[in-house]
């Protein structure tokens, strides 16, 4: 009994955390290798992107560039609701239709990369997208431009929100 009192004694005395970190770096050097890697994540993104790009250019055009020339689409919309927020709410339809998709076509891992760099995935996209409209149509202004960029970034924030996130705002309003 008095041995393992004394194994047990220099166990306890034993304070090197050789054991324990070799572990956790195995651990973390196998998580590391099982991630996706954030280009791989950005590729499914531009293709997201360039799918609800068609789509929602389809069904509203954006500074006047649109994909069909229909007459009535879902910009007049918008514009009975407001004049003035016609371009955010343009920008918030646009950028949620792509991080919608996104959301579907991503797997939970890729997607929690794509959380991970939220910010700068949606300021990106958002002012790729705002560069080739203003290279594509003369209708881009400053004002139109920024009130399109805060709605197309509100637009996608309200897409990444997680769902106990967006119940506890909605309970607080």
């Amino acid at each position: 009994m008095k041995d393992i009192k004394k194994d047990f004694e220099s166990f306890a005395e034993d304070s090197s955390p050789a054991g324990s970190s070799f572990v956790l770096n195995k651990i973390n050097s196998t998580l590391q290798a099982e991630l996706p890697s954030p280009w791989k994540v950005a590729g499914k993104l531009g293709i997201a992107h360039t799918v609800a790009t068609s789509v929602t250019l389809a069904s509203c055009s954006q500074f006047g560039v649109t994909l069909f020339n229909t007459g009535h689409d879902l910009m007049h919309s918008f514009m009975n609701i407001s004049e003035t927020f016609c371009h955010s709410l343009c920008g918030a339809y646009y950028l949620a239709a792509t991080f919608l998709l996104a959301r579907m076509i991503l797997n939970r891992e890729e997607w929690l990369v794509l959380l991970k760099n939220r910010t700068l995935s949606i300021a990106s996209l958002a002012l790729v997208s705002l560069g080739v409209f203003s290279s594509l149509s003369h209708e881009v202004t400053w004002e139109s431009a920024l009130l399109w960029f805060f709605g197309a970034a509100l637009g996608a924030e309200l897409m990444t929100v997680r769902k106990q996130a967006l119940k506890r705002l909605l309970h607080d309003i």
